[in-house]
């Protein structure tokens, strides 16, 4: 019923603002201007509609990347989105209020199935966000509403121009494809069809499996069963070999991102983890290419133009374009048409021509290109693929895995906000700061260090999670259990800078053990901006080991995801804790100053005046625990002899581990929210951490009954996969 409800809106408000738009011109402009808008209304309506595909068609695919731009990319893309729809739903409503006798402009009436074409969308965009998916019925019922008025409005104003009249019928059924194709891709990327998907083949899989093994002996010999093994036996070619290996790892970790969980037989676990010996680099490659196949599924497309008959529909699309170009301007010369209306018409023909064209390069461009051309299918295809991958190697180099992180400094945050009469306007309208928030943000590389640093730990987590559980469950092995040790599992992934601070636990217990996780990453936040500043203050830069740079970077990334991105962390109470914090910032420094650079307000803080120190707290403040931590980190050095490398290999040690326990926590569902602006850090964290079976979501099970037979995987039939599900 609410779906039902909000699919009139869009339209509800169309004819309401034709309705009012009259009056309304009328009272506030003069005749000259009211004059002007009668005459150009559904040209400018028209021409303001293929600008916004445009618009969307080139920063739809510009969303899918991260960067400092990538927060004004998805404002813009959302007010066009928006807008797109609302404003060709409003040049049909406006069309269909024009009287019969009025209209003396017959290519007006032309442009009807444009608009229709128009309200498909770009093969880039199709769903903003995921709930525009879960809404396809509200789009479906706009459809038929939409195509009605369209048609009613061309009966409506048909002339006795048959040329014309044809000419139309192809443009028709081009936006009639169009929008079809937008609804089934919404439907088919929806949560209900796409968990309902996963399973729709899981009957009689297992059957059909264990029948293979009855009747051939076992599972045949040749086929490979890790992801290498297979990609060696498919002679897959240098250049797609990670888009290879992404897209199996994608089709078999997608239920995860629907929040559905995996069961693997224990002797099949190998087969869907990354090699042990495989690089960062390539590690975050993979992950990188693998949210990208999902992204295409979630939010364009893409999905359409990968089935043969996509391919076709878009063939018939754009020859049907391309027919009635060329008939209009064959006959164009035969009538009296405006020039301008002329010139309008060719726009819409050519932009609907560059769209389509525009949108095929981007998808021959693609990681989808990549993986078809992996697989040769004889030689002559082998050279063709290998020549054209080496090209699109080179050109997807650039934008390929995590090229920079947000950062959020709450110092930054605290001490440089400007006060004005408008500031006073913008907190009254902006009650949570948003604005606020986004202003402060800034974004770092991320160089090959972190990266090493993020996979070697969780290699690490891997090992010990591997080794301690083969000592504990090695004389087990014959017999049956239902769950691969998941306790063992669970408290590894509790940790949030326990293994850290193991040997100094009785120092700093307390800041992450004892208080909730907002919490504690507030408390160690603090505690290293003024360690950082401080040393920098105190030693030379060279002094300063790289683990120094990875606390910062990891530190304001994780402050950065608790101010803007909560949903993404467990529940807390961090924007109160935070509030109070910045007020007692402001109050220690007595008054806002963009001038104080950070060097001078961490020696304030960090060598608090007492007398300020014997103030009551300010509500949830953490500032002077998080003062405290600072001292107490900083005589480890000085009084305990550690050495600077020490100290911060420790902080960054706790900081990967919050980094794992958050990745841990956070529902996939917010995952693949989050690709819709780029994708964060913490998504490839979490799908690397999946890829090591370091998640709750999947558990490793007794291989299944077969008689005595061991049931191998066969990738070429990936309908298997719904056998593993819980």
């Amino acid at each position: 019923m609410h779906q039902s409800t909000c699919s009139l809106f869009p339209v509800a408000s169309a004819f309401f603002f034709t309705e009012i738009k009259t009056g309304a011109f009328r009272k506030l402009f003069s005749g000259l201007v009211q004059e002007l808008w009668i005459k150009w209304e559904l040209q400018g309506m028209v021409m303001l509609s293929l600008l916004l595909q445009f618009i969307l068609v080139w920063l739809g695919n510009r969303r899918r990347y991260q960067g400092k731009n990538s927060h004004y990319v998805a404002i813009l893309v959302w007010s066009t989105y928006l807008a797109a729809d609302w404003v060709a739903t409003v040049a049909l409503s406006a069309l269909l209020k024009v009287k019969v006798k009025e209209l003396k402009r017959e290519l007006v009436v032309f442009w009807t199935p444009f608009l229709l074409l128009h309200l498909g969308g770009p093969h880039t965009i199709s769903a903003y966000a995921l709930t525009d998916n879960e809404l396809w019925l509200r789009y479906l019922l706009g459809f038929v509403i939409q195509v009605g008025v369209a048609i009613y409005a061309f009966v409506k104003f048909r002339t006795s121009n048959d040329t014309l009249t044809y000419m139309a019928i192809p443009i028709f059924i081009v936006g009639i494809i169009k929008y079809g194709e937008r609804i089934w891709v919404l439907r088919a990327a929806s949560h209900k069809k796409f968990s309902n998907s996963v399973f729709s083949s899981a009957s009689g899989d297992v059957e059909k499996s264990l029948d293979n093994i009855r009747n051939n002996g076992s599972t045949s010999s040749y086929l490979p069963q890790t992801l290498d093994e297979y990609s060696m036996h498919k002679n897959v070619i240098e250049e797609g070999k990670y888009f290879h290996t992404a897209f199996y790892l994608y089709k078999m970790y997608i239920p995860l991102f629907s929040d559905l969980r995996l069961r693997i037989s224990r002797n099949l676990r190998e087969v869907f983890m990354l090699p042990h010996t495989i690089s960062a680099e390539d590690a975050f490659k993979i992950v990188q290419i693998e949210l990208g196949f999902l992204y295409d599924m979630l939010y364009t497309k893409t999905t359409v133009l990968r089935s043969i008959k996509g391919i076709i529909l878009q063939i018939i699309c754009l020859l049907s374009i391309f027919a009635t170009l060329i008939a209009f301007s064959t006959t164009v010369g035969n009538h009296t048409y405006r020039r301008e209306d002329i010139c309008i018409t060719y726009l819409l023909l050519g932009g609907a021509i560059i769209v389509d064209i525009y949108s095929a390069i981007l998808c021959a461009l693609s990681d989808w290109t990549m993986f078809y051309l992996s697989v040769p299918r004889n030689n002559v295809h082998k050279f063709v693929g290998s020549t054209i991958a080496s090209r699109l190697v080179h050109y997807q180099a650039k934008k390929k895995g995590v090229v920079s992180v947000a950062q959020h400094s709450l110092m930054d945050y605290c001490l440089k906000v400007k006060t004005s009469g408008w500031t006073s306007i913008l907190r009254a309208l902006d009650t949570e700061d948003i604005f606020g928030k986004f202003c402060c943000i800034t974004w770092e590389q991320v160089n090959p260090n972190l990266k090493n640093f993020i996979h070697s730990h969780l290699q690490k987590n891997f090992k010990r999670y591997q080794n301690i559980n083969e000592e504990e469950q090695g004389k087990k092995i014959d017999e049956k259990y239902e769950t691969f040790d998941h306790e063992l599992l669970s408290s590894i992934l509790k940790e949030k800078g326990d293994q850290s601070i193991a040997n100094v636990m009785d120092e700093f217990k307390w800041s992450i053990n004892d208080v909730e996780f907002s919490h504690s990453i507030l408390l160690w936040h603090i505690a290293t901006f003024l360690l950082f500043y401080d040393d920098h203050r105190r030693y030379s830069s060279s002094v300063l080991y790289s683990y120094c740079q990875i606390s910062k970077l990891l530190s304001d990334y994780m402050m950065y995801l608790l101010l803007v991105r909560p949903l993404m962390l467990p529940k807390g109470i961090g924007e109160v804790r935070i509030r109070d914090t910045r007020a007692e910032v402001i109050r220690f420094f007595g008054h806002v100053k963009s001038s104080l650079n950070n060097n001078d307000a961490a020696s304030a803080l960090l060598y608090m005046d007492n007398e300020f120190a014997l103030l009551p707290i300010h509500g949830k403040s953490v500032l002077r625990e998080g003062c405290m931590l600072a001292s107490k980190l900083k005589a480890l050095v000085e009084e305990l002899q550690w050495d600077l490398e020490e100290k911060w290999e420790m902080i960054a040690n706790v900081w990967m581990e919050m980094l794992a326990f958050a990745a841990s926590k956070c529902r996939w569902k917010h995952h693949a929210t989050q690709l819709r602006h780029g994708g964060e850090l913490l998504t490839h964290v979490a799908l690397l951490m999946a890829h090591l079976g370091l998640t709750e979501n999947i558990r490793i099970v007794p291989q299944p009954s077969t008689e005595g037979q061991s049931l191998k995987w066969d990738w070429e039939e990936l309908s298997h996969m719904s056998y593993y599900l819980v």
